[in-house]
């Protein structure tokens, strides 16, 4: 994957730049509003406390919301941007090279393989949402440890044990996923074969 990440165009790289940072907007105003909620309960709480600072705090709290969903709006059309410009030039690439194959090459592959290669829109689907979760979630749960962290180490001590224990289910749904997914494409290339 690494290897067809540098085949990104510039502009791709670009968009893909401004989608990080602005993930990284989601993550703090996502990771603002329990701060919020806070000061809200302590108001509650709190007899004596004026409806205008509850409200206050209430159109904060919705400020950031908005501003979340703002951004998670522009960094999914700037993701899918990407991902749609980044597949088109593999698939670019991959017509050229299969024109520039010799008779004798071409009896490496299939036509039903070269087929799925080319039409498979997995390429895709990983950068999209790449840029959009698997950027996201370690960045959010290093800056959740951290913040949390400040206030209580009991509590990012359990954070950061969760953290860990999520990071080695994904790894485990991955290792399960990859060699099936290999299973998917042959499978699909039987597809192809038949169709033909």
């Amino acid at each position: 994957m690494i290897k067809l990440l540098k085949k990104m165009g510039k502009r791709e790289v670009l968009m893909a730049v401004l989608c990080a940072l602005l993930v990284l907007g989601q993550v703090y105003f996502d990771l603002t509003l329990p701060d919020y909620m806070t000061d809200l309960t302590m108001m509650l709480n709190t007899a004596g406390s004026e409806t205008s600072d509850i409200l206050n705090v209430g159109l904060k709290m919705l400020g950031c919301t908005l501003a979340s969903a703002a951004l998670a709006i522009v960094c999914g059309y700037l993701s899918a941007k990407t991902a749609s410009g980044f597949s088109y030039t593999i698939r670019e690439k991959l017509f050229n090279h299969v024109m520039d194959m010799g008779s004798e090459e071409m009896q490496d592959f299939s036509i039903p393989s070269l087929i799925t290669r080319t039409t498979n829109d997995i390429t895709q689907m990983i950068v999209s949402m790449g840029l959009q979760m698997i950027i996201k979630s370690p960045i959010m749960a290093v800056w959740a440890v951290i913040k949390i962290l400040g206030k209580s180490w009991e509590l990012s001590a359990v954070t950061a044990a969760f953290v860990v224990v999520i990071c080695v289910f994904v790894l485990a749904v991955m290792a399960t996923c990859i060699p099936r997914f290999r299973i998917v494409q042959k499978l699909t290339d039987k597809i192809n074969r038949v169709a033909r």
